[in-house]
Protein backbone atom coordinates (compact mmCIF):
# COMPACT_ATOMS: atom_id res chain seq x y z
CA UNK A 1 0.00 0.00 0.00
CA UNK A 2 1.32 3.51 -0.83
CA UNK A 3 0.69 6.52 0.66
CA UNK A 4 0.30 10.24 0.22
CA UNK A 5 2.71 12.69 1.63
CA UNK A 6 0.33 14.03 4.16
CA UNK A 7 -0.18 10.54 5.00
CA UNK A 8 2.96 9.71 5.73
CA UNK A 9 3.31 12.42 7.40
CA UNK A 10 0.54 11.84 10.04
CA UNK A 11 2.37 8.64 11.39
CA UNK A 12 5.88 7.49 12.73
CA UNK A 13 8.75 4.85 11.43
CA UNK A 14 11.61 3.61 13.92
CA UNK A 15 14.00 0.68 13.16
CA UNK A 16 13.16 -2.44 14.92
CA UNK A 17 15.62 -2.90 17.95
CA UNK A 18 17.10 -4.66 20.61
CA UNK A 19 15.52 -3.84 24.15
CA UNK A 20 16.44 -5.93 27.46
CA UNK A 21 13.27 -7.36 28.62
CA UNK A 22 13.42 -7.77 32.67
CA UNK A 23 12.08 -10.67 34.19
CA UNK A 24 10.49 -9.75 37.09
CA UNK A 25 7.56 -10.69 39.29
CA UNK A 26 5.48 -7.82 41.53
CA UNK A 27 3.29 -8.31 44.18
CA UNK A 28 2.36 -6.26 47.25
CA UNK A 29 3.45 -7.09 51.24
CA UNK A 30 4.45 -5.30 53.90
CA UNK A 31 7.85 -4.23 55.66
CA UNK A 32 8.26 -6.91 58.68
CA UNK A 33 9.26 -7.05 61.89
CA UNK A 34 13.44 -7.08 63.38
CA UNK A 35 12.14 -10.67 64.41
CA UNK A 36 9.86 -13.29 63.12
CA UNK A 37 7.52 -13.32 65.68
CA UNK A 38 6.08 -16.76 64.07
CA UNK A 39 9.56 -18.79 64.60
CA UNK A 40 10.30 -16.96 68.26
CA UNK A 41 6.35 -18.82 68.93
CA UNK A 42 7.17 -21.87 66.97
CA UNK A 43 10.82 -22.03 68.02
CA UNK A 44 9.31 -21.56 72.01
CA UNK A 45 7.03 -23.94 71.34
CA UNK A 46 10.14 -26.81 70.21
CA UNK A 47 11.62 -26.47 72.96
CA UNK A 48 8.54 -27.19 75.15
CA UNK A 49 7.69 -29.83 73.80
CA UNK A 50 11.25 -31.35 73.45
CA UNK A 51 11.12 -30.70 77.56
CA UNK A 52 8.01 -32.45 77.83
CA UNK A 53 9.11 -35.62 75.78
CA UNK A 54 12.45 -35.91 78.01
CA UNK A 55 10.49 -35.83 81.10
CA UNK A 56 7.84 -38.37 79.84
CA UNK A 57 10.32 -41.14 78.61
CA UNK A 58 12.06 -40.64 81.95
CA UNK A 59 8.94 -41.41 83.77
CA UNK A 60 8.04 -44.56 81.66
CA UNK A 61 11.51 -45.65 81.72
CA UNK A 62 10.79 -45.50 85.74
CA UNK A 63 7.22 -46.98 85.59
CA UNK A 64 8.26 -49.96 83.53
CA UNK A 65 11.29 -50.74 85.57
CA UNK A 66 8.85 -50.59 88.90
CA UNK A 67 6.19 -52.34 86.91
CA UNK A 68 8.60 -55.50 86.63
CA UNK A 69 9.34 -55.16 90.64
CA UNK A 70 5.52 -55.20 91.10
CA UNK A 71 5.51 -51.45 92.05
CA UNK A 72 3.05 -49.72 90.14
CA UNK A 73 -0.21 -50.62 88.36
CA UNK A 74 -0.56 -51.78 84.84
CA UNK A 75 -3.05 -48.62 84.85
CA UNK A 76 -0.03 -46.23 85.79
CA UNK A 77 2.16 -47.75 83.48
CA UNK A 78 -0.12 -47.57 80.47
CA UNK A 79 -0.69 -43.67 81.87
CA UNK A 80 3.20 -43.50 81.80
CA UNK A 81 3.19 -44.52 78.14
CA UNK A 82 0.18 -42.91 76.76
CA UNK A 83 1.39 -39.18 78.21
CA UNK A 84 5.17 -40.02 76.17
CA UNK A 85 3.11 -41.02 72.90
CA UNK A 86 1.28 -37.56 73.60
CA UNK A 87 4.59 -35.82 73.99
CA UNK A 88 6.06 -37.28 71.25
CA UNK A 89 3.49 -36.60 68.99
CA UNK A 90 3.39 -32.75 70.16
CA UNK A 91 7.25 -32.82 69.30
CA UNK A 92 6.85 -34.13 65.94
CA UNK A 93 4.02 -31.29 65.32
CA UNK A 94 6.22 -28.53 66.69
CA UNK A 95 9.15 -29.40 63.72
CA UNK A 96 6.52 -29.34 61.15
CA UNK A 97 5.28 -26.07 62.38
CA UNK A 98 8.98 -24.89 61.96
CA UNK A 99 9.65 -26.89 58.89
CA UNK A 100 7.00 -24.71 57.33
CA UNK A 101 8.57 -21.80 58.34
CA UNK A 102 11.56 -22.63 56.36
CA UNK A 103 13.74 -24.17 59.38
CA UNK A 104 15.87 -27.10 58.18
CA UNK A 105 15.91 -30.38 60.41
CA UNK A 106 19.97 -29.58 61.01
CA UNK A 107 18.59 -26.43 62.89
CA UNK A 108 15.62 -27.33 64.58
CA UNK A 109 18.18 -30.19 65.94
CA UNK A 110 20.65 -27.76 67.05
CA UNK A 111 17.53 -25.32 68.91
CA UNK A 112 16.83 -28.64 70.77
CA UNK A 113 20.12 -29.38 71.69
CA UNK A 114 21.02 -25.98 72.95
CA UNK A 115 17.73 -25.47 74.35
CA UNK A 116 17.95 -21.99 72.98
CA UNK A 117 15.46 -19.65 70.88
CA UNK A 118 17.54 -19.01 67.76
CA UNK A 119 14.92 -17.45 66.17
CA UNK A 120 15.21 -15.36 62.50
CA UNK A 121 18.38 -13.66 62.49
CA UNK A 122 18.01 -9.30 62.76
CA UNK A 123 18.83 -8.03 59.55
CA UNK A 124 22.02 -7.11 59.56
CA UNK A 125 22.90 -3.22 60.12
CA UNK A 126 20.82 -0.97 58.62
CA UNK A 127 18.80 -3.43 56.71
CA UNK A 128 15.24 -4.16 57.25
CA UNK A 129 12.80 -7.43 56.70
CA UNK A 130 10.27 -6.93 53.86
CA UNK A 131 7.65 -9.48 53.35
CA UNK A 132 6.21 -10.35 49.60
CA UNK A 133 2.99 -12.12 49.13
CA UNK A 134 3.47 -14.45 46.17
CA UNK A 135 0.71 -16.26 44.22
CA UNK A 136 1.46 -20.50 44.99
CA UNK A 137 1.35 -21.00 41.24
CA UNK A 138 4.60 -18.30 40.88
CA UNK A 139 6.64 -19.70 43.86
CA UNK A 140 8.47 -22.13 41.94
CA UNK A 141 9.93 -19.50 39.75
CA UNK A 142 11.16 -17.74 43.18
CA UNK A 143 14.78 -18.11 45.07
CA UNK A 144 16.76 -17.52 47.81
CA UNK A 145 19.36 -14.80 46.48
CA UNK A 146 17.69 -13.15 44.21
CA UNK A 147 17.45 -8.98 43.57
CA UNK A 148 14.93 -7.28 44.81
CA UNK A 149 13.51 -3.60 44.67
CA UNK A 150 11.03 -2.38 46.81
CA UNK A 151 8.68 0.98 46.72
CA UNK A 152 6.72 2.35 49.74
CA UNK A 153 4.09 5.36 49.47
CA UNK A 154 5.96 7.46 52.03
CA UNK A 155 8.95 7.88 50.09
CA UNK A 156 7.74 7.47 46.10
CA UNK A 157 10.66 8.53 44.60
CA UNK A 158 12.93 6.11 46.17
CA UNK A 159 13.60 2.63 45.11
CA UNK A 160 15.01 0.04 48.30
CA UNK A 161 17.32 -2.67 46.94
CA UNK A 162 17.55 -6.62 48.88
CA UNK A 163 17.71 -10.40 48.13
CA UNK A 164 15.15 -12.92 48.91
CA UNK A 165 16.00 -14.24 52.12
CA UNK A 166 13.34 -17.45 52.63
CA UNK A 167 10.88 -18.89 51.19
CA UNK A 168 8.04 -19.97 53.83
CA UNK A 169 6.33 -23.72 52.99
CA UNK A 170 2.86 -22.86 54.07
CA UNK A 171 0.29 -21.11 51.54
CA UNK A 172 -2.58 -18.94 52.75
CA UNK A 173 -5.68 -21.31 51.96
CA UNK A 174 -7.99 -18.40 51.57
CA UNK A 175 -5.39 -16.36 49.41
CA UNK A 176 -3.42 -18.95 47.75
CA UNK A 177 -0.07 -16.59 48.40
CA UNK A 178 3.09 -17.88 50.25
CA UNK A 179 5.12 -15.48 52.22
CA UNK A 180 8.88 -14.34 50.52
CA UNK A 181 11.17 -13.00 53.01
CA UNK A 182 13.64 -10.64 51.51
CA UNK A 183 16.31 -8.35 52.91
CA UNK A 184 16.45 -4.87 52.04
CA UNK A 185 19.05 -2.07 52.83
CA UNK A 186 17.58 1.27 54.69
CA UNK A 187 20.92 3.13 55.23
CA UNK A 188 18.96 5.88 56.58
CA UNK A 189 16.48 3.65 58.44
CA UNK A 190 13.20 5.15 56.55
CA UNK A 191 11.28 1.98 56.98
CA UNK A 192 8.78 1.11 59.53
CA UNK A 193 7.37 -2.27 60.13
CA UNK A 194 3.81 -2.51 58.99
CA UNK A 195 4.56 0.29 55.76
CA UNK A 196 2.52 -1.27 52.90
CA UNK A 197 5.28 -2.47 50.06
CA UNK A 198 5.92 -2.81 46.31
CA UNK A 199 7.94 -5.83 45.92
CA UNK A 200 9.80 -6.37 42.56
CA UNK A 201 11.37 -9.49 42.61
CA UNK A 202 14.05 -10.57 39.51
CA UNK A 203 13.25 -13.96 38.55
CA UNK A 204 15.97 -14.04 35.99
CA UNK A 205 18.16 -11.81 34.45
CA UNK A 206 17.38 -9.85 31.51
CA UNK A 207 16.50 -11.30 27.99
CA UNK A 208 17.79 -8.88 25.16
CA UNK A 209 15.83 -9.11 22.27
CA UNK A 210 14.21 -7.90 19.16
CA UNK A 211 11.00 -5.29 19.39
CA UNK A 212 8.83 -2.67 18.63
CA UNK A 213 7.15 0.09 20.28
CA UNK A 214 3.58 -1.42 21.99
CA UNK A 215 1.58 0.79 19.61
CA UNK A 216 2.91 -1.00 16.76
CA UNK A 217 1.23 -3.97 16.98
CA UNK A 218 -1.99 -4.31 15.83
CA UNK A 219 -4.59 -7.25 16.67
CA UNK A 220 -6.46 -8.60 14.06
CA UNK A 221 -10.52 -9.66 14.07
CA UNK A 222 -8.81 -13.40 13.90
CA UNK A 223 -6.65 -12.52 16.63
CA UNK A 224 -3.03 -12.52 14.77
CA UNK A 225 -1.22 -9.84 15.89
CA UNK A 226 0.45 -7.73 12.51
CA UNK A 227 3.06 -4.99 12.22
CA UNK A 228 3.42 -2.61 9.38
CA UNK A 229 6.83 -2.45 7.87
CA UNK A 230 8.62 -0.45 5.02
CA UNK A 231 11.64 0.10 3.30
CA UNK A 232 11.17 3.46 1.51
CA UNK A 233 8.95 5.38 4.41
CA UNK A 234 6.22 5.50 1.59
CA UNK A 235 5.11 2.20 0.67
CA UNK A 236 3.92 -0.29 3.34
CA UNK A 237 3.53 -3.75 3.80
CA UNK A 238 1.34 -5.60 6.80
CA UNK A 239 3.49 -8.43 8.28
CA UNK A 240 1.91 -11.05 10.79
CA UNK A 241 4.37 -11.51 13.44
CA UNK A 242 4.65 -13.23 17.04
CA UNK A 243 4.81 -11.20 20.41
CA UNK A 244 6.22 -12.57 23.53
CA UNK A 245 7.28 -9.95 26.43
CA UNK A 246 5.98 -6.47 27.25
CA UNK A 247 7.64 -3.74 29.17
CA UNK A 248 7.65 0.15 29.44
CA UNK A 249 5.99 0.30 25.89
CA UNK A 250 7.90 -2.16 23.82
CA UNK A 251 6.94 -5.86 23.07
CA UNK A 252 9.60 -8.47 21.78
CA UNK A 253 9.12 -9.65 18.61
CA UNK A 254 9.85 -13.63 18.49
CA UNK A 255 8.87 -13.69 15.05
CA UNK A 256 7.91 -11.70 11.81
CA UNK A 257 10.29 -9.19 11.93
CA UNK A 258 14.36 -8.54 11.61
CA UNK A 259 16.27 -6.39 13.40
CA UNK A 260 17.16 -3.01 11.81
CA UNK A 261 13.00 -3.27 9.71
CA UNK A 262 11.70 -0.41 9.68
CA UNK A 263 8.30 -0.47 11.47
CA UNK A 264 5.26 1.69 12.06
CA UNK A 265 4.96 3.29 15.68
CA UNK A 266 2.63 5.96 15.47
CA UNK A 267 -0.08 5.11 12.97
CA UNK A 268 -0.30 1.23 12.78
CA UNK A 269 -3.73 0.83 13.81
CA UNK A 270 -4.46 4.15 10.89
CA UNK A 271 -2.85 1.86 8.73
CA UNK A 272 -5.21 -1.39 9.40
CA UNK A 273 -8.64 0.45 9.26
CA UNK A 274 -7.32 2.13 5.69
CA UNK A 275 -6.72 -1.38 4.79
CA UNK A 276 -9.86 -2.51 6.32
CA UNK A 277 -12.11 0.16 4.44
CA UNK A 278 -10.82 -0.97 0.80
CA UNK A 279 -13.63 -2.63 -1.09
CA UNK A 280 -12.60 -5.83 -1.97
CA UNK A 281 -12.00 -7.02 -5.41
Amino acid sequence: MELSQSQVDAIRVAPAGMYSFPIEKTELGSVAFTEDPAIVQAESALLGAAATLALNRKELSRAQLLYGAEGVSARELEQATSDEQTAAAALAAARVALHALGKSDAQIDRTIATGKVEAARAAPGSARWVEANVFESDIADVHPHQPVRVAVSAYPDQIFKGSVYRIYATVDPNLHRQTVRCEVADPKRELSPGMLATITIELRPPVRALSIPANGVVREGDGTLTAWVTADRRRFTQRVIKTGLREDGEVQVLSGLQPGELVVGDGALFLDNMVNAMPSD
